[in-house]
């Protein structure tokens, strides 16, 4: 394994592919607490075991980083109180075997460290909780998800350039006498207001004035009157009474429906000209009791 002084002396280095390039440092994820062990050289084909190592016994622990700068990934271990590095892991590809996970737990990982001369040593690493191996899990993943996206949009960022380059520009100007029609929805209520025009079909169901040019209507009677009734036309009713004379109004209809007594005056025979149609027949019943049925009619006939 690689001595402590050793990778202390290694410093995060620019991304080698991005060339001269400089891009910042991102910070993905941090845990402060992690332990390093020295392990044994790989057994088989299949992978690392957890259970080969003695996890009681670990060689560092430490706070652990993940940075991302550019496309390159790096996991770097530093010293908890301290912050000096303690050993760098760098990850240009998400199928390199930089960061290696065993294949008997999800906790621990191998780590491919580099002291940025060319010299590397393979370390396990292991997390005492299981839900910060997870999270370092779904960095890793996130990361590389996110420079694939990005790779996607390069390549169409470059065909874009490419075709602008190579195909002739078109003229999108406007020519003499040409409109742009742009046709604006607003919403309910808003904008200004115009009379709808009435349409032909509308128009034929309007109805025909008189020959004066006008319709006459009648004036309306004045209020609290009655017109005069016509001569030889139906009888109009009484003027209703005001509220506060319920018991007068009463009163009066009662001396209007009950028949009075025999009237030998001229007034039973001849009834006045405003009196109502009905009342000429009451006294002419009233009148029969004296004669005989044969000599009222007679009598009537002959007035």
């Amino acid at each position: 394994a690689m001595s402590a002084p050793a990778a202390q002396a290694a410093r995060p280095a620019p991304s080698e592919a991005s060339g001269d390039e400089v891009h910042p440092e991102v910070l993905l994820w941090s845990c402060p607490e992690m332990y390093v062990y020295q392990i044994p050289p790989l057994k088989s084909e299949s992978g690392h075991r957890a259970n080969d190592w003695d996890v009681n016994k670990w060689l560092w622990s430490g706070k652990l980083c993940v940075y991302a700068i550019g496309n390159v990934m790096q996991v770097r271990l530093l010293d908890a109180t301290g912050g000096g590095l303690f050993a760098l892991c760098p990850v240009t590809e998400p199928s390199s075997k930089a960061i290696d996970p065993v294949v008997d737990s999800s906790r621990y990982f191998v780590l491919r460290i580099d002291d940025g001369k060319g010299r590397h040593a393979f370390i396990g690493m292991g997390f005492r909780d299981r839900d910060d191996s997870y999270n370092f899990n779904a960095t890793l993943q996130d990361h590389w998800k996110g420079v694939a996206r990005q790779k996607e949009a390069d390549a169409i960022r470059e065909e874009a350039e490419l075709r602008a380059t190579t195909e002739p520009m078109r003229d999108m100007s406007l020519k003499d006498g040409e409109k742009i029609n742009i046709k604006v929805n607003l919403p309910k209520g808003e904008g200004r207001k115009h009379p709808r025009p009435v349409s032909g079909s509308a128009r034929g169901l309007q109805l025909a004035l008189p020959p004066g040019g006008s319709v006459g209507l009648l004036p309306p009677p004045p209020s609290g009157r009655l017109p005069p009734p016509e001569p030889g036309g139906p009888a109009l009713a009484a003027t209703p009474a005001p509220a506060g004379s319920a018991a007068q109004a009463s009163a009066d209809v009662r001396e209007t429906a009950e028949p009075s007594g025999p009237d030998t005056s001229a007034s039973a025979t001849c009834p006045p000209a405003d009196a109502p149609a009905d009342a000429d027949f009451g006294d002419f019943a009233e009148a029969g009791t004296e004669n005989s049925a044969d000599d009222s009619f007679g009598d009537f006939e002959t007035a």
